[in-house]
This record gives C-alpha cells, structure tokens and sequence, in this order.
C-alpha cells in the first residue's frame, strides 16, 4: 500500500507521496512512486502510483521505452509529445490497459486483482495546470475548483484534514503544509505508509521544476511540522467547550 496525492491550487500543484511498499509485516521496502517528465520551456508532467508495484512499474516502463524510442524530434507518440493534459492522460490509460491485457489473465488465475492507480497532473504550454486521476481499467478523472485535491492508495486517513483545510484558492506554501499534513497523517495510522516522503510544488507557468524535496523521518522540517502540528491539536482539544453534562 501506498499514499500519493495531488493538490490543484490557483498559484499551480503540489504532488506529494510515500516510499513505502509492503507485502506483509514482515516485508517492507522503500520504492519511490513519483516520476517528473519535463520539456524546457514546453510542459511538466509529474506521474504519481499506487497499487502493485509490478504493474505500476510495467506501465512506467513503456512510457520510458516510447520516450526513447520517440527521440527528440518526437517522431512516435509518447508522453511528451501529446497536444494536451487530456490527450496525455488518454495515452497513459492505453499503456494501463495493454499491461492489463498482458498480465491481467494470469493474475486471475492465481485470484489476484489487477490493481494499479495513478496521478498524472502538470502543464503543457498556455493551457491551465491540471491533475487527472487514472484507475485501473485506463479510464480517469479530474480535479476542478470544487474539487480540487485527488488522491490514491490509502486515502481515508489523510482526506478529512484536506476537506477542512484545503481549497483552491489556498496558497501554494500552504497547500505544501496541507498535503505533509495529510501524508504524515496517514503514515501515523497506517504501518504501510512511510518515509522519506517526495514532495513537488510546481508554480503555474513556469513550465520549470524549481521546488522539489525527500524528506526523511529525521528532517528537521518534518519533524518541526510534526512536533508543532501535536502540539497544536492537544492545545485546541483542551480550549474546546466542556461537555454539555
């Protein structure tokens, strides 16, 4: 299990996620589950995943395979080179679906689910930043001003801070507190999510990647984040109304 998430804001996006892949107590590893595509001056791309890691990493090594094959004139399609946000992300649901119909019938067949969620959001020129959220059968969905934050792998634990705390009008900086927030959260509460957590924090219209961070359980800011946030919730619980009995 893992938690990755994507915050849309009015100032750009933040993409954050766990390292953490477990199959069982007693077989944790750290693997990282973001991936940062760019083309100077032309489009970012960040691609977030959760589910099996076999299948993740199959579909993230076709989007490779094709971007080398493409060359940088472009020549085949390939992940950097789609028209738009939406046009990329259909390109991703296909690489979901030709790995589904490869490795999908033998997995039946030892009763395991296909199961392999993803994150893509970024810019492509002029056109507004956006995040998409693509499921395991290739199909996806947006985030939007109403619903500006998308999520996969454990989510239950991390949503109610974002559906208090977070909208799109929330700064940037904020949005980045709100999202470790959420991350620390979940890891608090659940043994399969963990650090170091990766952090990107993408500006609108840079078309650049400037912020990026690994935190580890031992970085100061995140132990700073964490000690202050504790502190904090206790404070707030004790000034809260007595019990009405």
């Amino acid at each position: 299990m893992t938690y990755c998430l994507s915050l849309l804001c009015r100032e750009g996006i933040v993409f954050l996620s766990d390292s953490r892949t477990s199959a069982g107590v007693d077989n944790i590893t750290i693997h990282p589950k973001m991936r940062i595509y760019a083309r100077e001056g032309d489009r970012v791309l960040c691609l977030l995943s959760s589910g099996n890691l076999s299948l993740t990493q199959s579909v993230a090594e076709l989007i490779e395979a094709d971007m080398a094959e493409s060359g940088p004139e472009g020549a085949l399609p390939c992940l950097l080179n789609r028209p738009s946000l939406y046009e990329t992300v259909r390109y991703v649901g296909e690489k979901v679906r030709f790995v589904r119909g490869q490795d999908g019938p033998a997995m039946k067949g030892e009763d395991l689910d296909f199961y392999g969620n993803f994150i893509l959001g970024g810019q492509i020129g002029g056109q507004p930043p956006q995040i998409y959220r693509i499921y395991s059968p290739g199909n996806a969905i947006h985030a939007s001003r109403e619903s500006p934050f998308l999520q996969i792998g454990e989510l239950k634990y991390g949503k109610p801070l974002l559906d208090r705390a977070f909208t799109f009008d929330t700064p940037l900086d904020e949005a980045v507190r709100c999202g470790i927030l959420s991350l620390d959260a979940t890891a608090k509460s659940n043994v399969s999510v963990g650090t170091p957590f990766e952090v990107f924090c993408y500006e609108a219209g840079t078309l650049d990647v400037r912020r990026r961070a690994v935190l580890h359980d031992n970085d100061p800011w995140l132990r700073e984040v964490r000690d202050t946030w504790d502190a904090g919730l206790i404070e707030l619980v004790r000034k809260l109304p007595s019990p009405p009995f």
